[in-house]
């Protein structure tokens, strides 16, 4: 079995943290599920030229309710930020909170995620994490809550794959004693 260790800084309304470690077993992207392999919290990666990026945000079961968390998706990975707000912490003004400055209701509201994958309220099935994509094609995700006047912001380190950091400087395999058992000189 496959799991995912998700271990988010949780922000409350007052700026206070957690950190609980959340066992992920079901990752499902715009209701549709996904293997676990695609997930990740790591920020930085290798990318072909042209490759897609796209805002999105999760919706991760926690015990006693849910946590949101802006995530950007890369081609087939998921790539969800360790900084999250309790769900039901935006009871009451779900409305003024945008990913990338556009409304989630725009979108797909949480609550309708949350039903469609068999949950209630604010409360998913153990070990789910919840992904929609949004329209944006950046690389940046943002979660702006208006009401309390705070944000999340998750961005990825990218490179290009056919880049080599090293160039022509890329240390040469070197060994300390030669098969001949003569000293060889060392290059670095």
């Amino acid at each position: 079995m496959a799991l995912f260790l998700f271990k988010p800084h949780v922000i409350g309304p007052e700026n206070n943290i957690t950190t609980p470690d959340i066992i992920i077993d079901r990752l499902f992207v715009d209701g549709l599920f996904k293997p676990l392999g695609n997930l990740t919290s790591e920020l930085a990666h290798q990318v072909v030229d042209g490759e897609q990026i796209v805002a999105a945000y999760a919706v991760t079961a926690l015990g006693g309710g849910a946590l949101i968390s802006p995530a950007l998706c890369l081609s087939d990975t998921v790539v969800v930020s360790r900084n999250a707000w309790r769900l039901n912490n935006l009871d009451g003004h779900i409305d003024s909170v945008t990913l990338n400055g556009t409304d989630l209701s725009d979108l797909t509201l949480p609550s309708a995620m949350i039903e469609a994958a068999g949950g209630t309220s604010d409360t998913l099935p153990r070990g789910f994490m919840l992904i929609c994509r949004g329209a944006s094609l950046e690389n940046r995700a943002e979660l702006a809550d208006g009401t309390l006047g705070r944000n999340l912001s998750h961005k990825l380190i990218l490179t290009d794959v056919n880049e080599d950091r090293w160039g022509d400087v890329r240390p040469k395999p070197r060994y300390s004693i030669g098969p001949t058992k003569k000293e060889i000189p060392h290059f670095i």
